[in-house]
């Protein structure tokens, strides 16, 4: 079975690259908070967009690993910039990176289950900029190495990623890379990581996310 990566390129228009107004004295502070739309340069012209999954705290939150690289700034759906990946975890085999928060953000934290067990038949739920709200169940609860395809517009095009996950029944499509998998509770337990059609999604736990950068 072919699973994609789920995050989406988009290539800025014409209209994008003209001056912007000048921004007025009082310019509003970002709200970070999951389920909303970010993005990650990826070529001069082009970038990715991802779903930021859950906010830890007021100066961290997380999405998956494969929508950008340590050191590169994270902005929102308007362009304001909210903060810089600086953990990714996806070559040691996990779907998640770390984004650092801006000063001038205001967070909306999530409650994060760290040690929370993924069980076969659980239902769990998402929220994704693409395909919005989804409801479904926890099919593979088993944490497994699996590979995942993508492509991108800059080298090396063609992505593949192996990396620890569980599977579960649950409507995704490309853009809901990084939305946060929460359980019956409310509780974020893990970061859509990829899928290979609408309903097979691969989820990364939070539960392996390092102390250290939770």
């Amino acid at each position: 079975m072919r699973i994609k990566l789920m995050a989406a390129a988009f290539v800025l228009s014409a209209a994008g690259l003209v001056a912007a107004p000048v921004a007025s004295a009082q310019a509003a502070v970002p709200t970070v908070r999951s389920g909303m739309e970010i993005n990650v340069d990826e070529t001069i012209i082009t970038a990715t967009s991802c779903t930021l999954g859950a906010v830890v705290s007021p100066t961290k939150a997380l999405t998956a690993g494969h929508c950008g690289h340590v050191g590169q700034e994270v902005y929102d759906e308007h362009g304001d910039t909210i903060g810089r990946i600086t953990a990714n975890r996806i070559t040691k085999g996990l779907d998640i990176a770390v984004i650092s928060l801006g000063r001038n953000t205001h967070a909306q934290v999530d409650l994060i289950a760290w040690s929370a067990p993924i069980v076969k038949g659980e239902r769990v739920t998402k929220n994704g900029v693409t395909t919005r709200f989804s409801a479904g169940t926890i099919t593979d609860p088993k944490p497994t190495m699996r590979t995942a395809y993508g492509y991108s517009f800059a080298p090396p095009f063609l992505l593949q990623n192996t990396t620890t996950s569980v599977r579960a029944l649950l409507r995704s499509a490309e853009g809901d890379s990084g939305s946060g998998i929460r359980d019956a509770q409310g509780n974020v337990i893990g970061i859509l990581s990829a899928g290979s059609s609408d309903t097979d999604t691969l989820i990364a736990p939070v539960s392996l996310l390092p102390a250290n950068l939770r």
